[in-house]
């Protein structure tokens, strides 16, 4: 029986910020202790004093784990500074209105403004505030660097399994240049294309691939030909449908390469069986920098389909590309619905 080891490094962070603010709050009871004019006896002042640091705590923890982050992925820069300045005027008039109506109790100089406490609260939350981005923008930084170096490992791991592989590709696009060459030598100009198109499916698995990031059109592109090539196995009377809807400005984004092939594989796998009607319908939607890809398929209890599991990711390690490729900017839905199977993916698209 093994003995789970005590992982004190996800303890660390929290610790830190329980030790931050319990020291700050210890200092500034202290402080507030030594002012000759500060009268305890008229009530908690421990209280007053605590609310003052609730308050800063809303700001950095609002702004470090909500804000920046968000709009950082967002790419939102515009609006980050509008939350920012909006809500750092309205925690301040909020903050110095209870201060001053509260806080004079404990002062024999009750003649202080609003204005004081309206100064004095907002250098602290402007203090807090820069505490705060810093805080956000390295470690915003920091869980870049590590996406980096887990997409760099599964790019090296790929191409070491590809360099294993024993076939070399510039020899198997030799030899469809052979057999395209032979087809149409004998005249057989549909065969010709065929293999023209799968010749134009590899190279794109091959090469295309190598980017961080492909032109949404070639992505299309590529599924059309996978289909193309895939419907090559449908005899003439089997009863099979496949539907490719295309909408919205796709010649004008990009999207991480191999991305959208998962789903239509899938749909193929589990969605048709010849002796039965099969239907698969596919949607791609641009708009308001958003893409919409939606694949619909009828199920069926016998697969018929790719057959082979490994050709497809499996919707578990698409998921897993999908949060280091697209983090907290994407939405994917699947659910059976009347003799269907419905696959919703959206994507914050960077034009």
């Amino acid at each position: 029986m093994t003995k789970k080891r005590f992982n004190m490094k996800k303890y660390i962070e929290p610790i830190i910020h329980i030790l931050f603010w319990g020291i700050g709050y210890f200092l500034i009871l202290n402080y507030t202790a030594t002012i000759g004019d500060f009268r305890k006896e008229s009530g908690p002042y421990w209280l007053a004093i605590g609310f003052g640091m609730f308050m800063n705590q809303i700001v950095f923890y609002v702004t470090a784990f909500f804000l920046v982050p968000k709009f950082l992925r967002l790419k939102k820069i515009k609006a980050l500074i509008i939350f920012l300045l909006g809500g750092f005027i309205l925690i301040n008039l909020f903050e110095s209105s209870i201060d001053y109506g509260y806080l004079v109790n404990f002062f024999s100089s009750a003649s202080e403004s609003f204005v004081v406490y309206l100064i004095y609260n907002s250098v602290i939350s402007f203090f807090i505030l820069l505490v705060a981005l810093s805080y956000a923008l390295i470690k915003y930084w920091i869980q870049n660097e590590k996406l980096k170096r887990v997409l760099l490992e599964e790019k090296l791991s790929t191409e070491m399994a590809f360099l294993k592989s024993k076939i070399n590709p510039h020899f198997l696009f030799n030899v469809l240049n052979s057999f395209y060459a032979k087809s149409l030598k004998h005249n057989v100009p549909e065969l010709a294309d065929e293999i023209a198109k799968l010749a134009e499916l590899m190279r794109y698995m091959v090469y295309e691939t190598n980017e961080d990031k492909v032109a949404l059109e070639k992505e299309i592109h590529h599924l059309k030909n996978f289909i193309q090539v895939y419907q090559l196995r449908i005899a003439e009377e089997d009863d099979v449908f496949i539907n490719f809807v295309v909408k919205g400005a796709v010649n004008a984004v990009k999207i991480s390469p191999m991305l959208l092939i998962p789903f239509v594989e899938n749909a193929i796998k589990h969605g048709i069986d010849p002796k039965t009607k099969s239907i698969i319908n596919i949607s791609i939607k641009v708009e308001q920098k958003k893409l919409y890809f939606e694949v619909t398929n009828t199920m069926h209890q016998r697969a018929y389909g790719l057959g082979d599991e490994s050709s497809g990711f499996g919707l578990a390690n698409l998921k897993k590309r999908l949060s280091i490729l697209y983090p907290n900017t994407y939405t994917l839905e699947t659910k059976e619905e009347k003799g269907y199977f419905i696959s919703l993916l959206i994507l914050q698209l960077d034009k």
